[in-house]
C-alpha cells in the first residue's frame, strides 16, 4: 500500500461522504460530493468540510495537502500579516525609545541625575 492509498484511507476513516446540490441564478442544477468530518472542538463547529489532498484521478493536490485548501492558506497569510505588523510596531517603538535616549538633552538629564545620586549628603542614622 503506497503513500496515497494510506493517506486516502486515513482521511476517509472517520468522515462522511455527502452530496451537496444547489441551483445557481441562471437555473443550472449542480451537485458535488464532499467529505465531512466532525470537529474535535465543539465550540468551533459541529461538522467541517475536508479538502482531500488526492484528486479523483489519483493525482496529488498540493494546495490541499500543505494547507488544507485555499481558505486555510488565506487564513494563514492573514495571521502571518498580523504577526508581522505587531512585530514591526514593537520594533518601531523600541527604535523610538533608543532614538529618544540618544538625544543630548536626555543624556544631560541622565548625567545630572547620576551626579545628584552620588552627591547625597550624609543622613543621620535613626535606627
Amino acid at each position: 500500500m503506497g503513500f496515497k492509498e494510506k493517506l486516502q484511507e486515513k482521511i476517509e476513516k472517520n468522515s462522511v461522504k455527502s452530496t451537496l446540490s444547489w441551483t445557481d441564478k441562471s437555473g443550472n442544477f449542480h451537485t458535488e460530493d464532499v467529505l465531512l468530518k466532525r470537529s474535535r472542538l465543539p465550540l468551533v463547529g459541529d461538522w467541517g468540510r475536508i479538502y482531500p489532498p488526492i484528486n479523483e484521478n489519483g493525482s496529488m493536490n498540493w494546495m490541499n495537502f500543505l494547507f488544507g485548501g485555499y481558505k486555510n492558506l488565506v487564513k494563514l497569510l492573514l495571521f502571518g500579516a498580523i504577526i508581522a505588523m505587531v512585530l514591526f510596531a514593537f520594533s518601531e517603538i523600541f527604535h523610538s525609545i533608543e532614538l529618544f535616549k540618544s538625544q543630548p538633552c536626555v543624556q544631560g538629564c541622565i548625567e545630572l541625575a547620576k551626579q545628584q545620586v552620588t552627591n547625597l549628603p550624609n543622613l543621620p542614622n535613626f535606627g
